[in-house]
């Protein structure tokens, strides 16, 4: 959601920034939105230190992880080497029972050939005890005693029955023992192999254990790399929403700029045009006296002229008729004199003061306009020069950038058309010569509108700088806009 309202918050900066490069005709609109774009300026600095700061956050985030990471990766190799340790204790106790298991079958060999001995001679035994019970008794030792040689024969055939009575139960009795021993060791043998199974068991338990200890710690590392990567599409996302913040506050401030420019230039031919008005208010006002002093003059001059007549008249009441007529008539030849030089007088100044101001009419509304010869389709081949060329709000330069009615002034100036000084894109519209309708007008004809000003083509089109977003182009209609007014000056 927030990423949402910060995108929708960064197009809504967008579009204020691309209405602000119309261009505006007065102070007040102007820095009404210079006011504006100064608020958005500050949101938008605003914005980026908020984005700045949740990256910032989200940095750390992704410091921790990446700790618990390292964490992680250890002891997964330290598992890993738990279960390499464990599957070589296993192989060397299956090694060892395999070992086991021919000493025991080799002891079990060993104890079939001694079970084998022991039964041989039990069964040899058998038979010499079964001949002497067959074959003992009285008649037996009788039969010793006489067959025998001497008594020392006679003991020595006892001792050798008696001796080997007992050798057979000496040879049985180790035979049983070797038997015995045999078997015990055939036993051990199968304890020790079935303890090396127990300890391979236990073993394989902990070699699952650890395995399945690996998979968890493998699990938590998956889950921590997907958490890392989703906190690292994020800081992206932030950082690519810092970028486009900062280059909106780039051109904002940009904006600011070129309309502060503005508000100087409208200061200073607020001041130029005080200072002119205040110069022909001098000018009116010095002709204004001279006009008084003129026609103080004149009533002075008439005065005088009145009390000379009045005494010349009193001083002929005594001459006759024919002098009192001839001095009549000359005095009204002189009265006649002195009026039609007073109304000279008076025609004069007013010649005077009319040709003042037909020559402030001449330099008023219709302004300087040269006759160089420049035709329409020259100063429309000379503007379509610069197309694709910069547009800079205040700018007056046709190749670096340029506004729309520098581009005017420059087009018209350097083509001969228009000689006189930079004006606004309003004040074109009383120069030059006024043409009624879009049907009448001409290839050079300049075309005014609303905070706009632009070259007529001749088939409909005009050549104009467009806006900062376009440049210089050659690529709208005449009736884009309202048309205020159409002037020519070829």
């Amino acid at each position: 959601m927030k990423k949402r309202v910060v995108c929708a918050f960064l197009g809504f900066v967008m579009m204020v920034s691309q209405s602000f490069t119309v261009f505006a005709d007065t102070e007040s609109d102007i820095r009404q939105q210079k006011a504006q774009a100064e608020s958005q300026l500050s949101q938008t600095n605003d914005t980026i230190a908020s984005l700045s700061e949740q990256q910032q956050q989200i940095q750390s985030e992704i410091n921790a992880m990446d700790a618990d990471m390292v964490d992680l990766m250890i002891q997964i190799d330290a598992t890993k080497t738990d279960i390499a340790s464990t599957e070589d204790g296993i192989a060397q106790k299956e090694a060892d029972i395999t070992e086991k298991e021919g000493e025991i079958e080799t002891t079990a060999g060993q104890l079939q050939d001694a079970e084998a001995d022991r039964d041989k001679q039990y069964a040899d035994m058998k038979k010499r005890i079964q001949y002497i019970y067959e074959n003992g008794g009285n008649e037996a030792w009788l039969n010793m005693l006489s067959g025998a040689d001497s008594i020392t024969s006679l003991l020595n055939k006892v001792e050798y029955a008696q001796n080997m009575h007992d050798y057979d139960r000496k040879q049985l009795e180790a035979f049983k023992e070797v038997v015995q021993q045999v078997s015990d060791l055939k036993a051990d043998l199968e304890n020790q192999k079935a303890d090396l199974e127990t300890q391979k068991s236990d073993l394989e338990t902990q070699k699952a254990s650890l395995e399945s200890q690996q998979a968890d710690l493998q699990s938590q590392q998956a889950d921590l790399q997907a958490q890392m990567d989703e906190k690292k599409a994020t800081s992206s996302d932030y950082e690519a929403q810092i970028a486009t913040a900062q280059q909106q506050a780039n051109e904002i401030s940009n904006l600011i700029s070129q309309q502060q420019a503005q508000l100087d230039q409208i200061a200073e031919e607020k001041r130029q045009a005080e200072e002119e008005a205040a110069r022909q208010a001098a000018a009116e006002e010095a002709a204004r006296q001279q006009a008084a002093a003129e026609e103080a003059a004149r009533q002075q001059a008439a005065a005088e002229e009145a009390s000379r007549q009045q005494a010349a008249a009193a001083s002929s009441t005594s001459t006759s008729s024919g002098n009192s007529s001839t001095s009549q008539s000359s005095g009204n030849s002189r009265n006649n004199s002195t009026t039609n030089n007073s109304n000279a007088a008076t025609g004069s100044s007013t010649a005077s003061s009319g040709s003042s101001s037909d020559k402030s009419s001449s330099t008023g509304s219709s302004g300087p306009v040269n006759s160089s010869g420049a035709s329409g389709s020259s100063i429309v081949a000379y503007a379509d020069q610069f197309v694709g060329n910069p547009y800079v709000w205040g700018g007056n330069s046709l190749t670096n950038g340029i506004d729309c009615s520098h581009f005017v002034y420059q087009v018209l100036k350097n083509t001969g058309a228009y000689s006189g000084g930079y004006t606004t894109s309003a004040g074109w519209r009383s120069l030059g010569t006024a043409v009624s309708s879009l049907s009448e007008a001409r290839a050079g004809d300049v075309i005014c509108y609303s905070g706009h000003v632009a070259i007529y083509d001749g088939n409909g089109g005009i050549v104009e700088a467009k806006g900062t977003k376009w440049g210089i182009t050659h690529d709208r209609s005449a009736n884009c806009k309202t048309i205020l007014a159409i002037r020519r000056f070829t």
